[in-house]
């Protein structure tokens, strides 16, 4: 969250932009009870005995449970990247399209059943890599790092075709966590990654700027058009030294609209704040979509009205808020427990548990981009994080397991 935050502030203040909407003091008030109640939570964990039995096997047996919890999960996310690849490309009409074209195809189409199920069953694909890792007995084949690499990175490759930075900021910041959790024992920042991770960084940071620049040409605009009247410019323009780098219609120039679409999600934050007074309440609709999407299928919850929720659709503001709108004021109740459960994850994951590395990665990720994105939401983040949850739920006694 620290990290986060860090960056955030360091790129808005050394970014060449000007902010265009009043600041709300009451919209930090509320983040800053949130981070309270979540740092009360996790300190509160850190006094609970962790009190797990070791239960030891003999060394076939456990490599018998870690082959068949790893094959589960590679045959699970395979079959839900099938499922959404065939809804996405063949039934949905997608077909060769790619960038800007697809995703208007996606979302003319709407979400059908198939896309439903692949939603559910492809976040275990995340999963394989990360049993390899901290299998204790089960061999790191090469087959077997190649088939959990494919299926970790299929997410990754569908959203370059698509032109979604999302997805491939959540792979990258799950690559760099969970190598973290796993190989390092949770150390924020260890020296063997740090060349590794800034080249990555600066890989995402070059496809960006691509994918930008394949965006406006698609769109037929121009680099002034988008760094003044897009839907982040509405919160935040150029200043007179960013106009002047606008001006040179450059690589360099095209920083200026990822500057502000990395800094835009508070400040539209303000703006949702300023209307709270009138602000309807989901109720948790958002954070749990995937089960409302399913029940609205059967017409047994509709689905939420976002314009009702949002006084600016298509935006993001931030974790907070889709968290505000889900919970209002009860939000730092529920941030307690969310403390309480990421400390107890991050203890099993340091004792080795295999069946917390997920999850806690998934959730480090969530805390790094608080600023600018709700991902417990957006990218699918609570397919995945139901995924994760039925997987540590499924290898607890492998997780506690020891050979003999």
């Amino acid at each position: 969250m620290l990290m986060g935050i860090s960056v955030y502030l360091a790129v808005f203040l050394l970014s060449p932009l000007e902010v265009q909407v009043s600041i709300e003091p009451g919209s930090f008030f509320y983040i800053g009870s949130t981070v309270i109640a979540f740092v009360m939570g996790s300190r509160l964990a850190s006094r609970v005995r962790l009190g797990s039995k070791p239960l030891y096997i003999t060394s076939d047996q456990l490599k018998r449970s870690e082959g068949r919890l790893f094959w589960a999960m590679l045959w699970l996310g395979g079959t839900g990247h099938l499922f959404r690849l065939l809804d996405k490309y063949v039934l949905r009409g997608v077909g060769s399209l790619t960038g800007l074209e697809a995703r208007e195809v996606l979302i003319e189409s709407g979400s059908g059943p198939l896309s439903i199920i692949g939603g559910f069953l492809y976040p275990f694909g995340y999963i394989p890599i990360f049993i390899l890792l901290g299998a204790k007995v089960l061999k790191r084949t090469r087959w077997k790092i190649i088939l959990a690499c494919v299926v970790f990175l299929v997410p990754a490759v569908d959203a370059i075709l698509l032109f979604s930075r999302s997805f491939m900021l959540v792979t990258l910041a799950m690559i760099y966590f969970g190598t973290s959790i796993a190989l390092f024992k949770g150390r924020a920042m260890p020296r063997k990654v740090f060349f590794p991770l800034l080249a990555s960084v600066s890989l995402v940071l070059s496809l960006s700027i691509y994918i930008f620049a394949l965006r406006l040409q698609e769109m037929g605009i121009d680099i002034s058009f988008t760094a003044y009247l897009s839907g982040y410019a509405y919160t935040v323009k150029p200043n007179a030294t960013g106009a002047e780098i606008v001006e040179m219609r450059n690589a360099f120039s095209l920083l200026i609209p990822i500057a502000q679409y990395y800094v835009h999600s508070l400040l539209e934050f303000q703006i949702l704040w300023s209307v709270n007074n009138v602000q309807d309440f989901s109720w948790g609709a958002l954070l749990f979509s995937p089960y409302v999407k399913f029940l609205s299928l059967f017409g047994i919850a509709p689905e939420p009205d976002l314009s009702a929720l949002f006084p600016r659709v298509g935006v993001f503001t931030s974790f907070w808020g889709p968290f505000w709108v889900d919970f209002g004021w009860f939000g730092s109740f529920i941030m307690l427990f969310v403390g309480f459960m990421m400390r107890s994850l991050g203890r099993a994951a340091r004792r080795g548990e295999v069946g917390a590395y997920p999850l806690y990665t998934y959730f480090c990720v969530i805390l790094l981009f608080m600023p600018l994105v709700n991902f417990a939401i957006s990218a699918q983040g609570m397919y995945t994080i139901n995924a994760f949850v039925l997987f540590w739920l499924l290898s607890r006694n492998i997780s506690r397991a020891f050979p003999i």
